[in-house]
């Protein structure tokens, strides 16, 4: 039963992220790159400043739901709801951010730490 509830779960996560209305695909599929550029193009600066914290605020008028960057791979586990480490071990391993492995440009060390 555990099983098919979580099953459930991601399929639902699945089909609803799916379901966002994204302007810049409606004329055909585009680039990273120009996707990126495009969307960043329309940013005002104060939205642009609400996007570099762990919680960016959600942009409502270019399609953007709110985002909590802290709870990625590397750092979500450590104090998720539900996972106890411990009352000397409060969080698990948490490697450097994501933003400093890219700057790094060492795909080998990226490799390890993912792996």
């Amino acid at each position: 039963m555990h099983s098919l509830v979580k099953l459930l779960c991601i399929v639902i996560i699945s089909v609803h992220g799916q379901s966002g209305n994204f302007s810049d695909c409606k004329s055909g599929p585009l680039s990273a790159q120009q996707r990126a550029a495009d969307l960043v193009s329309r940013m005002t600066i104060d939205e642009k400043i609400t996007q570099i914290v762990t919680t960016a605020a959600a942009i409502p008028r270019l399609g953007l739901p709110k985002c909590e960057s802290w709870s990625e791979a590397l750092h979500g586990l450590a104090y998720s709801l539900g996972v106890p480490f411990g009352e000397y071990l409060p969080a698990a391993t948490s490697f450097l951010m994501p933003i400093n492995l890219g700057a790094s440009f060492n795909m080998r060390l990226v490799y390890h730490i993912t792996s």
